[in-house]
């Protein structure tokens, strides 16, 4: 989906624009909202008379009602935009949780607005001379970006839960219109388990889809049980898919409800090379592959996949992450002086985009800081983006029952001792992660990344480093130094060569032919 609105004209390349009776307003829409029935149902009440059917038709009544405030109705994913013919003016409203990606571009000539980062890369030979690498840097310390800026100067992301207003004369002005995501924790007020059931319960139900098929990716995480067992509960036939890791190559396999995917190094190395194009940023995270992989196994059974991203940052402690604020820069995968070593340009400092948050829930205690965290940079930063996009390439719809404005506010009451390993939610869904259970192998769910650096992957991985392309950017030395070390079994560098590696990957396919 893509907008803009120059010189007072404005332009999209939506395939069905949705346009106002009286033609004063032109909305697009991309997502899903769970409220939208009810929503339609409130306007009727107030005498609003609906032509179609469409989303696009609620949003903008609800626009025309509520004002500005729209947004803050919108329960579910989505990406907005309006164009208001009187008095020209361009409205766009991301997700609270920024599950969709919403990116604009903004210049004297106007501002260009689109849901897919492809529309503004530049055309061959362009891309390296627009990458910002001041904040190229985060990627080597967090493995993602953050939010709100991108690899491209000038090019930024609509902050989640904000609202961006455009016109010839006021500019441009990006204002949330609801607040940062904050757990706030309360350790004198149990939550009540019935309230807790129903809530996620209903989180998962307004979520399910009507006359299509239901998918889960089963890691052996008891949400992901949960997810499945609700749903089949509910009526539907819920299919569920794993990967597990071997030596050979071998055909998908089919067990009751689980349908399982082998992989083996050379899967895996395609994979991430393919989720690199179709995510057009570098993928530092190990799992990307694997969910590129799933995506295309499940986009031959079901239409929706039910993501249980989010259930642990809510329900649980991260023992990494909850670590992680004793000493500071331990889950980084580089430290700034060894970036100093290794990056031969400079850029923004890690905590840079840490302390801001830091700031403002210095009054938390250090797990409820660490939920809050990662609420407002990983999960929506990097995490909920990758599972989006990989499904979305396979014709899949995905969605995210946990990251709900309800279950956090449940989850705000819930006690440290109750989310230690996620204690109360497995209390509460014990019957259903029972019934649900599925046998596994975990040593063959564990992504062996460190062996197959070390055996498979080390030829394909040298040879990336040797490229000429990674001599501008990096101290190549130092990779080979690293990647010698990993393979001798001296330390564990995989997720510091991995990084590396697929950020070169990256920085080749762009500087070849323009796009990844």
């Amino acid at each position: 989906m893509l907008a803009y609105y120059r010189n007072e004209e404005f332009k999209t390349t939506a395939l069905r624009p949705y346009k106002s009776p009286d033609e004063r307003y032109t909305c697009l829409f991309e997502g899903a909202l769970c409220n939208k029935l009810e929503l339609r149902q409130r306007l009727e009440k107030t005498g609003i008379y609906f032509f179609t059917d469409r989303t696009e038709e609620i949003i903008l009544e609800l626009y025309r009602f509520c004002g500005d405030s729209f947004a803050e109705e919108l329960r579910g994913k989505f990406a907005v935009i309006i164009f208001d013919n009187e008095p020209r003016q361009l409205i766009v409203a991301r997700d609270r949780y920024g599950v969709r990606s919403l990116y604009y571009k903004w210049g004297g000539n106007g501002i260009s607005v689109a849901t897919e980062f492809a529309y503004f890369k530049p055309r061959v030979g362009g891309m390296l001379a627009e990458l910002n690498k001041d904040l190229l840097r985060h990627y080597f310390s967090y493995g993602y970006i953050p939010e709100d800026d991108t690899y491209l100067k000038n090019v930024q992301h609509i902050p989640a839960g904000c609202l961006l207003k455009y016109d010839d004369i006021g500019g441009l002005a990006v204002t949330p219109f609801t607040d940062m995501l904050v757990i706030e924790g309360s350790n004198q007020q149990l939550v009540d388990e019935q309230l807790l059931y129903d809530v996620v319960t209903e989180g998962i139900h307004v979520r399910l889809p009507t006359d299509r098929t239901v998918g889960v990716f089963y890691t052996g995480k008891a949400e992901e049980l949960v997810l499945a067992a609700t749903a089949k509960q509910a009526g539907f036939e819920v299919k569920m898919f794993s990967a597990e890791f071997c030596t050979k190559r071998m055909f998908s396999e089919y067990e009751d409800c689980l349908i399982r995917r082998s992989v083996n190094a050379d899967d895996y190395w395609h994979a991430a090379v393919a989720a690199t194009r179709v995510m057009d940023v570098p993928l530092a995270d190990p799992t990307a592959p694997v969910d590129y992989l799933l995506s295309e196994l499940a986009g031959k059974y079901v239409d929706i996949i039910l993501s249980a991203d989010g259930a642990d940052v809510m329900f649980g402690v991260d023992g990494k992450g909850s670590v992680g604020f004793k000493k500071r820069d331990n889950s980084l995968i580089f430290t700034e002086d060894e970036k100093e070593q290794l990056l031969k340009f400079e850029g923004e400092l890690w905590n840079e985009i840490n302390d801001p948050y830091l700031v403002q829930i210095s009054d938390l205690d250090r797990i409820l800081r660490w939920q809050t965290l990662e609420l407002n940079t990983r999960l929506k930063g990097s995490t909920v983006l990758k599972k989006e996009r990989l499904t979305a390439h396979y014709d899949l719809e995905t969605s995210f029952p946990f990251l709900d404005d309800k279950i956090l506010n449940v989850a705000s009451f819930l006690k440290n001792n109750e989310k230690k390993s996620m204690s109360l939610f497995k209390q509460v869904f014990a019957d259903q992660i029972l019934k649900f259970q599925i046998s596994k192998n975990k040593s063959a769910n564990k992504i062996p990344l460190a062996t197959w650096i070390r055996t498979d992957l080390y030829e394909n991985i040298k040879g990336i480093f040797e490229q000429d392309v990674a001599q501008e950017f990096f101290n190549v030395e130092m990779l080979l130094e690293m990647l010698e070390q990993h393979r001798k079994g001296l330390r564990d560098l995989s997720s510091r060569i991995w990084a590396v590696t697929m950020f070169i990957v990256w920085l080749k396919g762009i500087n070849s032919v323009g796009t990844i």
